[in-house]
């Protein structure tokens, strides 16, 4: 029986790692001023507490402070208490560097590590946005524009919807699914451990630049499972016009272009 689990390595490794966003699945704890965090339940999958998750961003970003970090807290029908979710925050220390509410502007990467707010925390759930008194979870409406997604294995990776109003941050959901049973229980939208080397190497980069050129906004965020299995990294860096191994010129190049006319069957 495979875990289910979404990713090989934990936090703390992401992040060194490279990885800027995470996403935390809230549940209900065994008390009720508990969080945890858990996929698809807690008898399948216990990531444990919230708080002590948030802890190891936390240490990260104290030891990291020119690094942006976002969370995404998911779950509209979660049974976790909103102001237990606030309380986690505030408990592990990390709330101090969260971005203080959506605002009129956004600040661009420098203006944030330069007020020290690298923390952006965006929530699924309205409920726990209106939890906390200071603003800084901020609700997906109108803001985060999911693409659609998951995708069942064969899929065709698809950009829609198109109707994007104020949305100003483009999140991706690039992974597949499958229908899984777990101790006998059949859950749907489990984890797809197969064929990364493909979903997670050209397709990755062709889904993102396909969606780039179909919506009028940047892509923010690409959601994938098993980060580290084939190579996300490289399409990335391209995204963000830096660097990567294998870099040169004469990658662009056009296929008539001779680059040394001197040499023959250059």
């Amino acid at each position: 029986m495979l875990l289910p689990g979404t990713q090989y390595k934990g936090i703390q490794e992401q992040l060194d790692d490279g990885v800027r966003g995470l996403h935390f699945n809230l549940t209900k704890g065994t008390t009720a001023s508990s969080v945890l965090l858990c996929f698809p339940d807690c008898s399948v999958n216990n990531g444990g507490e919230l708080v002590d998750a948030l802890k190891i961003v936390k240490s990260w970003l104290d030891d990291n402070q020119n690094d942006v970090v976002t969370i995404f807290l998911e779950g509209t029908s979660m049974d976790a208490s909103p102001a237990y979710v606030t309380n986690a925050f505030t408990s592990s220390g990390v709330d101090q560097y969260a971005l203080p509410g959506k605002p009129t502007t956004w600040p661009t990467l420098g203006d944030m590590i330069d007020a020290g707010t690298t923390l952006v925390v965006f929530s699924e759930s309205v409920a726990v946005s209106n939890a906390n008194s200071k603003g800084y979870f901020i609700p997906y409406g109108g803001i985060v524009l999911r693409l659609q997604g998951p995708y069942d294995y064969g899929s065709t990776w698809m950009c829609g919807p198109w109707t994007r109003s104020t949305e100003s941050i483009l999140l991706i959901p690039h992974y597949i699914v499958q229908t899984a049973s777990y101790n006998g229980v059949p859950y749907s939208d489990m984890p797809y451990p197969f064929s990364l080397g493909t979903t997670n190497g050209y397709q990755f980069e062709y889904h993102a630049v396909s969606c780039r050129g179909g919506q009028s906004i940047w892509v923010n965020f690409m959601e994938v499972d098993y980060y580290d299995q084939g190579d996300v990294f490289t399409p990335t860096l391209k995204l963000n016009s830096l660097p990567y191994t294998g870099d040169s010129d004469s990658n662009f190049y056009p296929v008539f272009f001779d680059a040394d006319p001197d040499t023959p069957g250059y």
